[in-house]
């Protein structure tokens, strides 16, 4: 035998070590990278955004907002205006105008007209006003007033704060 040579037993156990080695670094590092947190969360915290479920609307019982909402328009200091509700004539249309004030200034008006759809689980029919784009600023307390018409004479009005977002 040369001395060069090194019989085998010796190099299979520096494979071994070598590979033991390797194995506990995998461990160690699949220890380090696990998710931090191991108790499972059972409530929402402050700053998550916990989705709402919409309440059914009831029996209709008069001409009546049901609820008033806006759209921005992207890119846009400008908000689209709507109110939903329902009446239970047999009217054929309602007439809304929309009121827009803030700090005791009206700052903008605007009106839409929406047919009457008819909703028999509710006893009535429903309507739905959306006016064109009005210009808004953003950001500043401002209340939305809402007078509504029917074609058969019947008159409602609403209202609803809002703080319009920025563009």
């Amino acid at each position: 035998m040369n001395e060069t040579e090194k019989p085998e037993g010796e190099d299979m156990k520096q494979y071994y070590v070598l590979g033991l080695v390797v194995l506990v670094a995998v461990v160690v590092a699949g220890y380090m990278l696990r998710n931090k947190s191991t108790a499972p969360t059972t409530s929402p915290t402050t700053q998550e955004a916990v989705a709402a479920p919409t309440p059914t609307p009831g029996p209709i019982t008069k001409l009546a907002c049901d609820t008033q909402y806006f759209n921005p328009k992207i890119g846009f200091s400008e908000y689209y205006l709507s109110v939903e509700g329902g009446d239970v004539s047999k009217a054929a249309s309602v007439d809304c105008s929309f009121s827009v004030t803030s700090a005791n200034k009206e700052i903008a008006t605007a009106k839409a007209t929406s047919p009457m759809t008819d909703k028999p689980e509710r006893g009535g029919s429903t309507f739905r006003c959306t006016t064109k784009a009005v210009a808004i600023k953003p950001g500043v307390p401002t209340v939305v007033d809402i007078s509504l018409k029917d074609d058969m004479g019947t008159t409602a009005t609403c209202s609803a704060p809002f703080v319009f977002p920025a563009p």
